[in-house]
């Protein structure tokens, strides 16, 4: 009698012990989201579980409207062995096919017993090709939560001990065991947890893929609005995560103990996409423009000198011209030739604001018989903005993008992994010494993520080789100018000398 407690309270603890085991298990299972290293687990803990040599994992899928199986991860405590993926016929000639076919686990106590049971002969090719030899066999199919068959959990070899190697032929004789109904029915709990899980890792990626391609068509969609910039935000996304994954390489300087963690990867990558988003609330007059004045401006500035042009013939004609007008007359047309060429440069000289100047001091009476100038105040402003071709006005609401894009993606709900998506993206204009925008941080109050953003944003853009208005820089006078911004500390040159020295510039981002 006292046995039959001892032995029975030997059992409890043993059941105890593996219910701690196998919760354990369970949470550290459930915390895993990538799929291949939950399905090694699944392996690895199960061998250790049953005391097996051997495991093997088959999973479900669809190819070309039909289901097979693929065998995806196989692990061996005493033979080491290459490794090969491939696709399996559900069917009943093979045990898995078998197994995820009926959706029945099988307790073979030996090999020999796979013919009588389910009418299949073991196929003993793997123990041949690497001088092994299995005996016993426990096939257990994953089911999820609708009880349907999602893969096959294999486990060979059960031995007394775990970390017995099975070498010799003795060793197969004296080592090995059938895997008990209690250990057959703790795998299949196991393997149904595992499918859930599964399941929920699938959906997961499947979740997260979706929202990846409905950001990167969003943001595709929106850089339609300007086809010139078409396919910057992923270059520069692009750029931004391969930057990050070089700090964190990185063995010396500023950020040689800076390491950003995959999740912070993926939230710098999703800033970098949704960097610009705020030019939506940008006008397109503004954002599209490309010249000082646009093409409807310039006409109108056109057919104003040839109307006052033709009323200036008229008075040559009829003898009542001035010599002042009389010399309009004669330069007129060298005027409009000189402003269609001052339209499109990109600087311009304190002579040719002098000239600009002269224009626009000739007065005419207009068709409605009004005194005008020959250029307005809004084409004189226009075309005498000595750098680019936005006037201060114009500038300033252009710079409000950034805030723009802050306001937009604060409104998104990016969970705890991405919340900083929303600062990222909207400090990328903002320079060390503050004078930056949107809000003019300093080089403290900046994100080094917002950082690596303003560093890719303007190689990019400095490079594009889409640009219509523009030529695409070499990439010695490139750095240069990066290197002029670090050092009047507008971008950090800790970060910029990472940049060359990993030379992210010639990662293939297309």
């Amino acid at each position: 009698m006292r046995k039959a407690l001892e032995n029975a309270y030997k059992k409890i603890k043993k059941q105890e012990k593996l219910l701690d085991r196998l919760n354990k298990i369970g949470i550290h299972l459930s915390a895993e989201q990538n799929t291949d290293k939950l399905l090694e687990m699944i392996v690895e803990e199960s061998m250790k579980i049953t005391d097996s040599d051997g495991g093997s994992i088959y999973i479900k899928e669809e190819k070309e409207k039909e289901e097979y199986l693929r065998f995806k991860i196989a692990r061996n405590y005493s033979k080491i062995f290459p490794f090969k993926q491939f696709l399996l016929p559900i069917d009943k000639k093979s045990i898995s096919g078998f197994c995820a076919l009926t959706g029945k686990s099988y307790n073979f106590r030996r090999v020999s017993d796979i013919p009588s049971t389910i009418g299949i002969k073991y196929n003993d090719s793997f123990d041949k090709k690497n001088n092994y030899k299995t005996i016993n066999m426990l096939v257990i199919p994953m089911k999820n939560l609708k009880g349907e068959t999602t893969g096959v959990l294999q486990l060979i070899n059960k031995k007394k001990d775990y970390h017995i190697p099975l070498i010799t032929k003795e060793d197969y004789k004296n080592h090995t065991l059938p895997f008990s109904e209690e250990e057959e029915n703790t795998i299949a709990s196991l393997a149904s947890l595992a499918a859930i899980l599964l399941e929920r890792s699938k959906l997961y990626q499947e979740i997260k893929n979706l929202f990846e391609t409905f950001i990167e068509s969003m943001v595709a969609t929106i850089d339609q609005r300007d086809p010139t910039t078409a396919g910057h935000s992923i270059r520069v996304a692009k750029y931004a995560a391969i930057f990050a994954k070089a700090v964190n390489q990185t063995t010396y300087g500023k950020y040689k103990n800076l390491y950003f963690s995959q999740k912070e990867i993926h939230q710098i990558y999703y800033a970098g996409l949704l960097h610009d988003i705020g030019k939506i609330g940008v006008k397109e007059a503004i954002l599209l423009k490309r010249t000082k004045l646009s093409e409807s401006e310039l006409e109108i500035l056109k057919y104003r000198f040839y109307y006052y042009k033709k009323e200036l013939e008229y008075k040559k004609l009829s003898h009542i011209i001035s010599e002042e007008e009389k010399q309009i007359f004669d330069e007129i047309d060298q005027y409009y030739i000189f402003i269609c060429n001052l339209n499109t440069k990109g600087f311009i000289t304190n002579d040719e604001i002098k000239i600009l100047e002269k224009i626009s001091s000739i007065t005419f009476k207009d068709i409605d018989g009004k005194i005008k100038n020959l250029l307005n105040q809004s084409e004189y402003n226009q075309l005498t903005v000595k750098r680019g071709n936005l006037t201060k006005e114009q500038r300033v609401m252009m710079e409000y993008h950034p805030s723009y894009t802050y306001e937009i993606l604060k409104s998104i709900s990016w969970g705890k992994d991405l919340e900083k998506v929303p600062l990222i993206a909207a400090a990328h204009h903002e320079k060390l010494d503050g004078s930056g925008y949107p809000k003019g941080l300093k080089e403290d109050e900046i994100l080094i993520p917002s950082k690596i953003l303003a560093i890719v944003d303007i190689f990019e853009a400095l490079t594009a080789k889409d640009r219509p208005y523009k030529k695409a820089l070499p990439l010695d006078k490139t750095l240069k100018i990066l290197q002029k911004e670090a050092k009047q500390h507008h971008l950090d040159k800790d970060l910029l000398e990472i940049f060359i020295h990993k030379k992210i510039y010639e990662e293939d981002i297309h």
